[in-house]
């Protein structure tokens, strides 16, 4: 007995001792790179290219590139700048309608939760007026059960109501666990201006921005990148099929505008977070090319190219 007391303290104790340096690990180890990778024109993708020409700065750093033009370094500088200036403004759009996004996911997700809150008081008093109705109504059918005198009937009925009501309430939980339909507020969201809906000041695409997403997928180029957004928000239910009756109305909801009808449901608001989420992701992809870009109008690697 003393020896599996022992045996199960020795283990308890090991279990809050640090891993040996020996244990297996399943991590792995490389050798070190440069600190600050740095392209060349000749080594550019098709997406950095694509990129460069849709923020109209492919021309001056293939200038930067020629050696037959025999710029000076006055020149090369100058080019290098505007290039600098052009792709730091284009990262703070990026990073601008990131805010944006993250801003509208927080409104949403809070007046998710109010509607939340609401839906979860009405089951309450739903389930407590389920169980007093249907607790009386068989406490009144045992008691006419207890005479002899009185027909068996009126038991039978109570018993019947009771099994009603119950059925029903539940019936209307269920319904109730979808959180019921609600007014919108007018506040249009990032997904406005892509579906063609009213934007304000804060929701309109910076043109870099509005350039890259309608500019071809990595993965599927004979798309763009909104193209394949999209086709993933209907394949998912975030929105409806092309063609269905409530196609135009799910678009009017997620973009923000505001519905003179009880017709938001808390899926909805699930859909619209998820799709401002996908669109804050997709805009942060352009930070990669912005980044691979700028290290090609790096001076050392410029002026070292021949």
């Amino acid at each position: 007995m003393k020896a599996k007391f022992f045996l199960a303290l020795l283990l308890l104790i090991g279990s809050f001792l640090p891993l040996s340096a020996n244990a297996a690990s399943n991590l792995v180890s490389r050798p070190k790179r440069e600190l600050l990778r740095r392209f060349k024109i000749e080594d550019i993708s098709a997406a950095n290219k694509e990129l460069a020409e849709q923020l109209e700065i492919w021309s001056q750093i293939s200038d930067l590139y020629n050696s037959d033009l025999h710029l000076s370094r006055e020149r090369k500088l100058e080019l290098s700048q505007e290039v600098r200036e052009t792709i730091m403004e284009c990262y703070l759009d990026g990073a601008s309608l990131q805010s944006e996004a993250l801003r509208e996911k927080g409104i949403i997700e809070g007046l998710k939760q109010t509607f939340l809150d609401k839906r979860d008081q009405r089951i309450e008093i739903n389930n407590a007026g389920n169980f007093i109705a249907s607790g009386t109504l068989n406490t009144i059918g045992s008691v006419l059960g207890f005479s002899d005198k009185t027909p068996s009937f009126s038991g039978n009925l109570n018993q019947m109501l009771s099994g009603v009501v119950s059925t029903g309430m539940s019936s209307y939980a269920l319904k109730q666990q979808s959180g019921g339909k609600y007014k919108s507020h007018a506040m249009p969201t990032v997904l406005a201006e892509l579906f063609g809906r009213p934007v304000d000041a804060r929701t309109t695409y910076p043109e870099s921005i509005w350039r890259f997403l309608n500019g071809k997928s990595m993965e599927e180029p004979e798309k763009t990148r909104l193209q394949v957004l999209e086709e993933r928000w209907i394949a998912r239910g975030a929105l409806e099929p092309h063609g269905s009756r409530r196609e135009a109305l799910k678009l009017d909801i997620v973009c923000g505008l505001q519905m003179t009808r009880k017709v938001v449901r808390i899926q909805d608001l699930d859909d619209q977070i998820s799709m401002i989420e996908d669109v804050a992701a997709m805009t942060s992809r352009m930070h990669h090319h912005l980044r691979d870009l700028l290290s090609m109008v790096d001076t050392d690697v410029i002026f070292a190219h021949p």
